[in-house]
């Protein structure tokens, strides 16, 4: 690793272009929080819809993001979607293919944005237009593409590590604060039971859940979807390292079997969603609500529904329908051009298929193999 750091150094003094084969490696040793060692077997209607979905992630895989007309919050978009197996153009369409994780780590200019900037003496991910939309984005991101966490990160031609980040994660919590997203990062890179912010204030993985469950659910961005997905990841990571589910990570997976609950009674019978998510049961009239809403939502009940339940009849409708909307010329051939919001939803969409996939399609799959 200290070779290949070393490498990386020497590769960025000099400003050599990134190519895809610079992607980063997953780390192994921590194990991806939706896997699964139950290998269900496949009505062939279920098979069919699994052959449409893996065709949708391919085809969409192909669109030609590049470094020049998409901006840093796209390629984020695209990075939560594909993963480290991500590709973008370089500087036009047309030109060199890159790794996406590694563009945004290695602070590559999108359409003019930079994802990193300093923050004191660390290294931290800008919020705003262009860059992540909510705290924490970036470093959420690098956990559910399982980047380790002494990956490099730069500023200039100053290179740190993804554990740089970490660090400014840690020291910006404060009360009050939308930390839904910064739970996804900590909860999968931060290893000791509590820290210091940089107000001396003592944090945890437990405090920053109690903050989420405590806010007010109708002030949340994106209508609370990314603090369900927060806790939900976060409770995911304690099973995983096989660590007792008690006190607030209990509290946190009764709050999501509630509204794992309300989500699917809220469901319209096409397997939509409406523009008001969570908030009402509603029906949307144009094709971007229909995505933003119904992507989010399916995001997160593909990631945190239990196994037994991912066949349901429910889940399939809404796999199905968003398989359909993403089949559609409107987003199958023309991504990259759509609005930096469309964008976004498109991605949420995609990552749901890939979990969906990932969970469902990919064991069957498998087993078949035998």
């Amino acid at each position: 690793m200290i070779i290949r750091f070393l490498a990386v150094c020497i590769l960025l003094s000099f400003g050599t272009a990134l190519r895809a084969d610079d992607a980063p490696r997953k780390d192994d040793a921590k194990p991806e929080e939706t896997a699964t060692e139950r290998k269900p077997t496949l009505s062939p209607q279920l098979a069919a819809l699994g052959n449409r979905v893996r065709g949708v992630l391919a085809a969409h895989a192909k669109q030609a993001f590049n470094t020049r007309d998409n901006s840093a919050t796209e390629i984020l978009g695209r990075c939560l979607a594909y993963g480290c197996e991500t590709e973008v153009s370089l500087e036009s369409p047309q030109g060199q293919r890159i790794n996406g994780v590694t563009c945004l780590c290695w602070n590559y200019p999108c359409a003019g944005y930079n994802m990193l900037a300093y923050s004191g003496d660390r290294v931290a991910a800008r919020i705003g237009y262009g860059h992540q939309e909510h705290p924490g984005e970036f470093l959420a991101v690098l956990a559910m593409s399982r980047v380790p966490s002494d990956y490099p990160v730069r500023v200039g031609k100053d290179v740190r590590k993804v554990s740089d980040l970490v660090e400014a994660e840690k020291l910006a919590c404060r009360s009050g604060g939308d930390l839904s997203l910064a739970l996804i990062g900590l909860a999968y890179y931060v290893e000791e039971p509590e820290w210091k912010n940089d107000l001396g204030g003592q944090w945890s993985i437990e405090r920053i859940i109690e903050e989420e469950i405590d806010r007010p659910m109708p002030t949340a961005p994106e209508g609370g979807l990314n603090r369900l997905m927060g806790l939900s990841y976060a409770v995911a990571r304690r099973e995983k390292k096989e660590q007792p589910v008690e006190g607030q990570f209990e509290r946190a997976r009764k709050f999501i079997g509630e509204y794992r609950d309300y989500a699917l009674r809220l469901q319209n019978s096409d397997g939509s969603w409406g523009p008001r998510f969570l908030a009402a049961k509603s029906a949307a009239g144009d094709p971007a609500s229909q995505l933003r809403s119904t992507g989010r939502v399916l995001e997160w009940l593909a990631f945190s529904l239990p196994d037994e339940q991912l066949q349901d009849p429910q889940v399939v409708n809404s796999v199905n329908y968003l398989t359909r909307l993403l089949e559609s010329r409107r987003y199958r051939w023309n991504a990259p051009s759509l609005s930096t919001r469309e964008i976004g939803s498109l991605c949420h969409a995609l990552h749901a298929l890939a979990i969906y996939n990932r969970r469902v399609f990919k064991p069957a799959e498998a087993k078949e193999g035998g």
